[in-house]
């Protein structure tokens, strides 16, 4: 008996130990690629218009009829959550290449006038454009290329702590001359080159991740995913990460001169056993789903499509979507983040949490964290006059005015809410705004808005900015004011 008492505590002890084992076995940080992020397809694109589209669809219903959708502006997309983005370029060194789209001359024809696009003028300067179809489907957000990384990083600055934002590029040259478009410039080593020259002239270094920093000291990147993987959330928040979406001829043109993307900026679409592989584009989730989840897992990052061609959108058929997300794929395009109520109110691509990013299913022993609240800046954020230009423009929350009443009667910023910091003014104030929502402060100089932001920041506002020079630096940067209005 006291033999089998014996054993009995022995297989305990060990029992108890290995549960004990168990416990401690720690969780990995959550890196990038255990994550899902549902993005925009084509996310630069304006509806063609109604005119157009009717002429367009009557002589070719089957093409054009994939044409039909467009997006909210780049700004609303980022602000919606979503931090996957895709634009297409076209190369136009001289500028004026797509002035005169064909669309707009085949609706004259018709005796229709085209509808109004401002933005048709900035065509004519030189730079790459970001359009769907030369000469039908042309009309975009920001026309030039530049623009849209001004954009993108006015708001980056703006939300310094944001989950790494991948943008996926496509180098347009297709010709399609038995239709009469303009013919589309080929894609060399020199293009290329320009147009990593455009990004390099609007992004700071430190706001784009290269694959040279994944490569790290690693023979190659495909060693370096499957050895370390991609990097941790805390090391790639507040970038950019550019992703080549081309093959064949145009992808050996941009590894011309930099075969190893020792300089590149944008990482390559390439399979898995290319020494260069570290992002895959797997656009079907549906045949590809088991190899997607299988790459997944080995560390790649993968982008796929949840729908296509506005084909899912028009009959509710969500089974390109559902195998988007279990398949594991990070990166997951499509048209409908928002539904399109004239195909189906019902079809929209957001996760079953209700929202645009997620842990990924298919990893299950790393942290949980609250995604939302890494992305919450972790002070006050000071903005030059510039960008606090840019946040107003963008109408960025509520403009907050903390200096007195007799100051306020010289002029203040427009829009602008006075709440006295030097009274209760402010306390009482403070009280009914959404604590959500971002603030810009300003006061005279920048001392009492600095403090007045610091304030907020105590009571639990999530995005709050002050100017640095307070409206006397705005003045003397040249900006203006306005006669302020009580609201």
């Amino acid at each position: 008996m006291e033999i089998l008492l014996k054993r009995l505590i022995l297989v305990m002890f060990i029992l108890s130990g290995c549960s004990a084992g168990k416990e401690k076995v720690e969780k990995e940080a959550v890196k990038i690629s255990h994550l899902q992020l549902i993005g925009s397809h084509n996310s630069y694109k304006l509806p063609i218009e109604p005119a157009l589209y009717s002429l367009l669809l009557a002589n070719d219903s089957a093409s054009i009829q994939g044409l039909d959708y467009g997006h909210i502006s780049p700004w609303e997309q980022l602000e919606l959550g979503l931090r996957v983005l895709e634009l297409d370029v076209f190369h136009d060194p001289e500028g004026g290449r797509f002035s005169n789209p064909l669309g707009n001359a085949l609706l004259r024809q018709q005796g229709v006038t085209p509808e109004p696009y401002p933005s048709l003028e900035q065509f004519d300067q030189p730079g790459f454009k970001v359009m769907h179809v030369q000469d039908i489907d042309f009309r975009s957000h920001f026309p030039l290329f530049r623009d849209y990384l001004r954009e993108l990083r006015a708001w980056s600055d703006l939300n310094p702590n944001h989950l790494p934002i991948f943008i996926t590029l496509n180098a347009k040259d297709q010709n399609i001359p038995e239709r009469g478009l303009t013919e589309a410039l080929p894609f060399d080593a020199a293009a290329f080159e320009m147009l990593e020259a455009e990004i390099r002239q609007v992004l700071p270094r430190e706001k784009y991740f290269i694959p040279a920093q994944l490569k790290q000291d690693f023979p190659t990147l495909k060693e370096a995913v499957l050895a370390s993987g991609w990097p941790e959330l805390k090391d790639i928040q507040g970038r950019f990460v550019f992703v080549l979406d081309e093959g064949g001829e145009k992808l050996a043109a941009y590894l011309e001169k930099d075969p190893s993307l020792e300089r590149a900026i944008f990482f390559v679409n390439v399979p898995e056993e290319d020494p260069l592989a570290a992002m895959m584009i797997l656009n079907d989730p549906i045949k590809d789903h088991q190899k997607i989840q299988t790459l997944v897992k080995a560390g790649y990052m993968i982008r796929t499509r949840a729908d296509a061609d506005t084909r899912e959108a028009r009959t509710n058929d969500t089974r390109k979507m559902e195998h988007a997300f279990s398949s594991g794929a990070q990166l997951i395009s499509t048209d409908y983040y928002l539904p399109d109520n004239r195909m189906s109110p019902d079809y929209k691509v957001i996760f079953p949490n209700d929202a645009y990013i997620r842990l990924n299913p298919l990893f299950d022993n790393v942290e949980t964290v609250e995604l939302t609240d890494l992305e919450t800046p972790d002070a006050v954020i000071a903005l030059s006059p510039q960008e606090f230009k840019v946040a107003m423009a963008h109408d960025y929350g509520t403009v907050l005015d903390v200096r007195t009443d007799e100051e306020v009667k010289g002029g203040c910023l427009e829009k602008a809410v006075q709440a006295d910091i030097l009274s209760g003014q402010f306390e009482a104030h403070i009280k009914t705004m959404d604590k959500d929502m971002p603030v810009l402060v300003y006061c005279k100089v920048g001392a009492r808005s600095a403090k007045a932001a610091d304030r907020l920041i105590a009571e639990g506002f999530r995005k709050v900015y002050h100017l640095d020079g307070g409206i006397d630096g705005w003045i003397g940067s040249g900006e203006e004011t306005v006669e302020y209005e009580p609201f």
